[in-house]
């Protein structure tokens, strides 16, 4: 067999309810959705998603099995989003058997998001400087919020805000490919990284404000700087807390 044969795989089709999973899940994983929002209908799925009835209520139905959405009916009712449930003894069982998963994950973080640090102090526009100042106020009052009372509702809601924060320094980079796999290299991280923090440490909302100033006064080279400096940190958190 030759080179270029070997690299060839057979195609599976995937059916367009995965599809409309894979968009529904990575919308609650990043926060778009929060626990206790109200997703869109049945109806306006349909025309957002461009698929058919039947396609949406598949996706749906799996998302109500894995407890991601309750269905409630009547007035005030609809899909509702459901906090994630995670065995943590057992995600954190599964990280420290797989630690290269751990290293790739926060390697291809601090690649795309340092590039996208770096360009979005290049082309920022005033309204994602505003919107980075209003989420830092936001986080540091959810973090007061979490630190005072370490409920799992607490600790999602700062780390919604973060995951948000991040998302828009990406989108300030004005680069679609840049955005996207900023928020890929977030989801495989958050996943497992993510389940296993059921506490928020003071130290969560360290480097964010001077990130935003190197944004703000269109500093790259301290902007990337700053941004690797985080991510190390968080990965450096990450890591010790596995060894204990």
């Amino acid at each position: 067999m030759t080179a270029d044969k070997a690299a060839l795989v057979p195609v599976r089709q995937i059916p367009a309810h995965e599809l409309v999973l894979d968009q529904i899940r990575r919308s609650l994983e990043l926060g778009q959705f929060r626990p206790g929002d109200r997703l869109p209908t049945e109806r306006e799925l349909t025309e957002l998603l461009q698929v058919s009835r039947t396609t949406v209520r598949s996706a749906l139905y799996v998302l109500e099995r894995e407890g991601l959405i309750e269905v409630r009916r009547g007035r005030g009712g609809g899909f509702i989003v459901q906090a994630p449930k995670y065995d943590a003894t057992e995600t954190r069982r599964e990280m420290r058997k797989n630690k290269k998963a751990i290293r790739d994950a926060f390697e291809y973080r601090s690649a795309v998001e340092v590039a996208a640090t770096r360009l979005a102090a290049e082309r920022r526009r005033v309204s994602d400087v505003n919107e980075l100042h209003r989420l830092l106020s936001a986080m540091d009052k959810a973090l007061g919020v979490a630190l005072g009372d370490q409920t799992a509702h607490n600790v999602h809601e700062f780390q919604t805000l973060d995951n948000t924060f991040h998302l828009t320094i990406a989108r300030a980079s004005q680069n679609n490919l840049l955005i996207e796999a900023v928020a890929d290299a977030r989801r495989k991280m958050w996943l497992p990284v993510g389940a296993v923090f059921g506490r928020l440490e003071p130290n969560a909302n360290d480097f964010h404000e001077v990130i935003v100033e190197a944004i703000e006064n269109k500093d790259p080279e301290t902007a990337g700087e700053k941004m690797n400096e985080h991510i190390n940190s968080t990965r450096s958190t990450v890591e010790s807390y596995l060894k204990r």
